[in-house]
């Protein structure tokens, strides 16, 4: 288990890495995925700075939508994105399941299996692995309803966990984890806060309300492998504290780790 973080890919985030230890990043894209088709520098600090990628996410993205060429475009660049995972390394590929729209969760999880299955076809030939994250963002698959129906047809798609989301929800992370972490390929460390109930904000882990050691134990019920890579997310922590914050994050989710490796 590695704990790394989310880069905007600069080589300020590499040579940050380098300095500090951390084995790992992770590059999420969203609507533009131009970025990777130029990702020669970023391998060269990569191999400057001896920095892996754990992980390349895509967002938001509605891959069964009624809209055909819609639909096309997003495998298009789930797949593209696929190959980048291979020729830079990474062992896994995180994406979402696509908008809910105004079709029953049935229809929905019908659409997504078939989506899912094509592109695990095709990321197995890459030796790349593919995971379902569990944020809102174009995502109908967020929660244990629609996994449970879901995950049963794709034994080869796991998950990526934020226990954030959950939290925020008011769900329990913990039940979720012993239930599904047996599917869990990797994992984001977000801090959250409520204060009167309300979402305060979403400091580093360390500064929050989750329980992160009770997290860990049951990850390490699981026998899990993965990395866990911290996601700076709000206010100043996005801003003149980033590294800081990456590195609060860090000091306390080392403590529940014997060695990276």
């Amino acid at each position: 288990m590695r704990i790394g973080f989310i880069t905007d890919l600069s080589e300020a985030d590499f040579k940050f890495s380098a300095k500090n230890g951390i084995p790992c990043v992770e590059y999420n894209f969203s609507d533009n995925i131009d970025a990777a088709k130029s990702f020669g520098a970023v391998k060269r600090h990569m191999k400057k700075y001896g920095t892996e990628f754990s992980m390349i996410g895509m967002f938001g993205r509605n891959y069964i939508s009624s809209d055909r060429k819609e639909a096309d475009r997003h495998m298009h660049d789930a797949k593209a994105l696929v190959d980048l995972c291979q020729d830079i390394g990474a062992p896994c590929f995180v994406t979402g399941a696509g908008h809910a729209e105004n079709r029953t969760l049935e229809e929905n999880v019908e659409r997504a299996s078939s989506f899912f299955g094509s592109l695990l076809d095709y990321a197995k030939g890459k030796n790349v692995r593919v995971a379902l994250y569990n944020c809102h963002w174009g995502n109908f698959a967020f929660g244990p309803d629609s996994w449970k129906m879901l995950l049963p047809k794709l034994p080869e798609l796991g998950l990526k966990y934020d226990p954030s989301h959950t939290f925020y929800d008011g769900r329990d992370y913990l039940q979720e984890l012993l239930d599904w972490g047996n599917r869990v390929y990797h994992m984001h460390a977000k801090g959250g806060i409520k204060i009167g109930g309300k979402r305060f904000e979403d400091p580093p882990a360390g500064l929050d309300q989750i329980n992160w050691g009770s997290i860990m134990a049951v990850m390490y019920h699981h026998k899990y492998k993965g990395d866990i890579n911290i996601e700076p997310h709000s206010g100043v922590w996005l801003a003149e504290r980033r590294h800081e914050g990456i590195l609060i994050a860090r000091r306390h989710l080392l403590q529940f780790i014997a060695s990276e490796t």
